[in-house]
């Protein structure tokens, strides 16, 4: 697998990470589209969890959402210093954003925290 891969265990899976990373981490609101949790690791890698709530849409937006996130966080993992536990939630106006806004968005939010 190479550098740009989304292994399992760059995911954020259990109940008691999610919680770790929202009581500890720094908050950060991104206008009004989703909010950023962010908890340095002591990992060699960023590891990533999504929340989308029944808010956001049906199954089929949320997954789009999901896989967008996934996808921006594949592209620009190895630039994230220091290695950072990311828990993003999601917003309903999420969902009809172009692909290269939500890249941008999610971009800066997490590139400008070094």
């Amino acid at each position: 697998m190479g550098e740009f891969s989304f292994r399992k265990n760059e995911r954020l899976a259990k109940r008691e990470q999610f919680d770790k990373v929202l009581s500890r981490g720094k908050r950060k609101r991104v206008e009004n589209l989703f909010t950023l949790y962010l908890l340095p690791n002591g990992h060699q890698q960023g590891r990533l969890g999504i929340i989308a709530s029944r808010k956001v849409g049906s199954a089929v937006k949320r997954n789009l959402v999901k896989r967008r996130i996934r996808e921006v966080f594949r592209k620009i993992k190895h630039r994230i210093r220091p290695a950072m536990d990311i828990v993003v939630i999601t917003g309903r106006e999420l969902v009809p954003l172009p692909y290269s806004v939500l890249e941008q968005k999610i971009s800066k939010s997490l590139l400008e925290n070094q």
